[in-house]
């Protein structure tokens, strides 16, 4: 008999099937890269992966491309347009590199990523102004550059081989991403060859490749790949250069006491720099160069460690080229030289970059002789603040001139010692004149900023007509640099003290602002002005320096008056930018009045201290606010007969004057994103309270929802709730009136205060002031009707003739003290704070209620005479004050029917 069968198992069949999947797809995929990369044969990896070779984390950092330009694809579909900011970029990240039984080929795993562009929206009247009408604020400020859609982006993963004796990869795989136009695209297949320049030179600087795709009919178009060559770069023989034709100023060492860092000297030359073609010689220059555009931008730099450096330099019209990508630019060049640590100077050679194909992508080295030094100036003056400065030239004129470049970046990119670093001034005793001619120097009451608080001589300022807004910041007082938020060489200080003893200070500003400096132009400004700064008077009185298309314009006046430092006004700087030609002059410009409104730093500090001490406050309100309403319960049960003898309309002011700031702060409960954050002296968070506080309210109006539910049930329980209904009817026939009345007067005076502003703002250009809506003066309003929470008891009351002591002395007492102190509290800040240009409240909020100098004299003076009525009404009865022959002989006795 034969055995029974057995069924087969059915984990083996899942492997079996799994390992008959893997087959085919693996001899798919060894075809596809078969079929695609011919030239560059495939070999089998070594076991281990090459024990015993070259280090595998070098390996792929050789291979790695960290950012490149692409070009081509075909449309603006898949990656958006090819001119676009940011611009086109790709990165290629080996994840794998493994030696192969053919020593000249390595097996490469890596990652593609291929990024396009953004396009700028057009403006909406089809012309590229410079300015935009601000409807909201009632004039014009300046347009910022718009992007429309998103950057399509697609992420491949391939794997090949690369032959390190002939620099080529190539490379299959598939990639998924999204297109420029929001849709998803999947499982592209493409080929990747890339050839690397072996040991890259200033001649062949660059990698190049394409990507291709091998789908039938194909996604995309071919794609054309450069970038600068990361790794494996060799330096020429005698790494040198000409010096620079026309000399040098002396440099400051910002590699002394330290090694050379590329990293560090990298991180120096960030920054933009502007070229100068005023000089009538660097038209030769720029000549023979083709150099026309405006700014200058080290892209690209790497260096060796005996301090041999090459870069990749652009030049455009435009300062929105990233330092991130790598940019093509309206011209390039690439240089190589070396670190001069000796003279402390950058010294470069090199050449030009052309296009040699259709492709943008299509780079290549052309003519050379191009020379290149950059340094960091020791001397600083009114007319040259550059923190780094250079020349380019060309070495076969025979004429020497050159292009001055300049930068005028210090933070964040300057990480050194300044201590080399002087200023020369050139224009004290000019501006000395016109300090005495304008009448600065007449004595004010008060003390003023000096050289010990020079965080207080900076300022931003708006300008008054025209519209534009700016900041000032103090370059050097005396001999002290400064870098708008403290001290570059704090052992300077020193110096800075015993300065204080002479009455007038030398200083030196960088003003920066956006705004009208004639009807016709809109457009960022920058004026450099140093002069003289009077501590005793507050007094600021300087010359400036603009440029006006290729011309420098430096006479220009900038004159400024500081506010005391205990001033209880806002505005703490006034003054005005003039200019000192005569009116026929093509660079003369009408007086531009300035204001900045704002506070000093020890106000900013009591600012702080005020929001720490109102937050407190308001914590401390809400409790005992919580504790009263607790002793009410206790009263209400201890004395039953209060329940219906108190007023319905009072119970439900109350409860809404806590539930309103529930609804309007709901968010604050549970997610404090959208708010900032506030470090107190104390080391508390006004976060942290704001959230104590509100849940506070709510158990609060917990508390007094309860109180309104038993009062409603004692009153429709109680044996004469008609005469207590009756009495109710009555006091919402008085009550509502007046606060309808109330409304309409706060309506009135909102549009009166909405007509006097639009008024105003049509005179004079005014900063932007947050409008606020008429619910916001309405809750104000209501806050004025909490204010006055006992009148409804106080009719009531009267209306019954009722002795019934219906409220514990506790609550209305310490309620109406609670209402009553916010407005003490106000007359003791007006008097003791200055107020900001956008001051944050934590307690005695305008918002909630009224405050002023009146209101809160009449406020608390009404609370208390109704806290006095109601003493008494509860002692004498309620009809104590009213003088009728038909007055009730006897009191309203009050039955219940509350059971215990």
């Amino acid at each position: 008999m034969a055995p029974p069968r057995r069924d087969p198992n059915p984990n083996h069949l899942l492997l079996v099937a799994v390992l008959l999947l893997l087959v085919p797809a693996t001899v798919a995929a060894a075809a596809t890269y078969s079929d695609h990369c011919h030239g560059l044969p495939s070999a089998p990896d070594l076991a281990g992966g090459g024990e015993g070779g070259a280090d595998p984390t070098s390996l792929r950092l050789s291979l790695q491309l960290n950012t490149g330009y692409f070009s081509g694809g075909g449309g603006a579909r898949l990656f958006g347009p090819d001119l676009s900011i940011p611009p086109r970029s790709f990165s290629f990240l080996p994840s794998s590199v493994v030696r192969t039984t053919d020593a000249s080929l390595l097996h490469v795993s890596a990652t593609l990523t291929v990024s396009g562009g953004r396009r700028r929206r057009p403006p909406n009247d089809g012309r590229h102004l410079l300015v935009e009408y601000d409807g909201q604020a009632h004039r014009f400020r300046p347009r910022l550059p718009r992007f429309a859609g998103r950057r399509g982006s697609v992420t491949f993963g391939l794997e090949g081989y690369y032959s390190s004796a002939s620099g080529e990869l190539c490379m299959v795989g598939t990639g998924s991403g999204r297109a420029a136009d929001g849709t998803a695209v999947n499982l592209l297949s493409a080929v990747l060859r890339v050839r690397y320049p072996g040991r890259a030179n200033l001649t062949r600087p660059f990698v190049t490749g394409s990507l291709e795709s091998t789908d039938s009919p194909s996604f995309f178009e071919p794609v054309s790949l450069v970038t600068y060559a990361e790794e494996g770069y060799a330096y020429a023989e005698s790494a040198s250069c000409p010096p620079p034709p026309t000399g040098r100023l002396d440099a400051l060492q910002v590699f002394e006491g330290s090694k050379f860092s590329c990293a560090h000297l990298s991180s120096l030359f960030k920054a933009t720099f502007r070229l100068d073609y005023t000089n009538g010689s660097s038209e030769s220059t720029a000549s023979s160069l083709g150099l026309h555009q405006r700014f200058m931008f080290i892209n690209r730099m790497r260096c060796a460690d005996d301090g041999a450096v090459r870069a990749y330099v652009v030049f455009a019209n435009q300062t929105d080229v990233s330092a991130y990508y790598f940019m093509l630019g309206e011209k390039a060049m690439v240089v190589e030289g070396f670190w001069d640590e000796k003279r402390s100077r950058l010294c470069l050679k090199g050449c030009h970059v052309v296009n040699s194909g259709p492709s943008r992508a299509d780079l290549a080295v052309g003519e050379c002789g191009i020379g290149m030094s950059f340094w960091f100036p020791a001397v600083w003056s009114l007319q040259e603040r550059s923190f780094a400065a250079g020349l380019v030239w060309n070495t076969s004129l025979k004429s020497g001139e050159g292009i001055a470049a300049s930068s005028n970046t210090i933070a964040p990119y300057f990480r050194g010692s300044l201590s080399g670093l002087k200023y020369n001034y050139t224009k004290v005793d000019e501006a000395k004149k016109y300090y005495e001619k304008y009448g600065l120097n007449k004595k004010r009451k008060g003390k003023f900023p000096d050289s010990n608080s020079y965080r207080d001589l900076t300022f931003r300022f708006f300008l008054q007509k025209g519209g534009g807004s700016g900041y000032a910041s103090p370059v050097t007082i005396g001999s002290m640099l400064y870098d708008g938020n403290s001290l570059v060489d704090s052992d300077r200080s020193y110096h800075i003290m015993t300065e204080t003893n002479h009455r007038l200070l030398n200083v030196s500003y960088d003003i920066h602002y956006v705004g009208n400096w004639s009807l016709e132009t809109f457009r960022r400004q920058h004026i450099s002005a140093e002069g003289v700064y009077d501590a005793k008077t507050g007094s600021l009185c300087m010359i400036a320096c603009r440029v006006v298309n290729i011309s420098l314009d430096c006479e220009i006046l900038v004159t400024a008056q500081f506010s005391p430092l205990d001033t209880k006004v806002a505005q703490h700087v006034k003054g005005t930018i003039r200019s000192l030609r005569k009116k026929t002059d093509p660079l003369f410009f009408e007086p531009l009045d300035i204001a900045s409104y704002g506070l000093y730093i020890d106000k900013v500090d009591e600012s702080i201290w005020r929001m720490d001490l109102e937050s407190t406050m308001a914590l401390i309100s809400m409790t005992l606010s919580c504790l009263f309403i607790a002793v009410q319960l206790f009263h209400v049960k201890k004395v039953p007969e209060a329940l219906p003898a108190m007023s319905i309309a009072m119970l439900v002011v109350l409860s809404l004057g806590y539930m309103i700031p529930l609804v309007l702060n709901f968010e604050a409960l549970f997610k404090n994103s959208n708010k900032q954050t506030f470090p107190l002296s104390g080391g508390g968070w006004l976060e942290v309270n704001e959230v104590i506080v509100r849940i506070i309210t709510m158990v609060t109006f917990l508390m007094q929802l309860r109180l309104l539910q038993l009062a409603c049930s004692a009153r429709s329980m109680d044996v004469s709730k008609d005469q207590s209904w009756a009495a109710e009817k009555k006091v919402l026939w008085i009550c509502l009136p007046l606060y309808i009345i109330g409304a309409v007067a706060a309506w009135v005076v909102h549009m009166q205060f909405n007509n006097n502003r639009r008024m105003l703002r049509k005179v004079a250009r005014l900063p932007q002031v947050n409008r606020h809506a008429f619910w916001e003066d309405l809750v104000s309003y209501g806050g004025l009707i909490l204010d006055g929470f006992l009148l409804p008891q106080v009719i009531l009351n009267a209306c019954l003739g009722s002795k019934v002591k219906a409220l514990s002395p506790g609550f209305y007492i310490g309620s109406t003290m609670i209402r009553a102190l916010p407005h003490v509290y106000d007359v003791f800040r007006a008097k003791h704070f200055v107020p900001s240009l956008r001051p944050f409240y934590r307690y005695a909020n305008p918002r909630d209620d009224l405050f002023s100098l009146a209101w809160d004299i009449a406020i608390p003076c009404g609370a208390i005479l109704l806290l006095v009525l109601l003493f008494l009404q509860q002692r004498f009865g309620g009809a104590f004050f009213i003088c009728s022959k038909n007055r009730k002989a006897s009191e309203y006795e009050m039955v219940s029917t509350v059971s215990s």
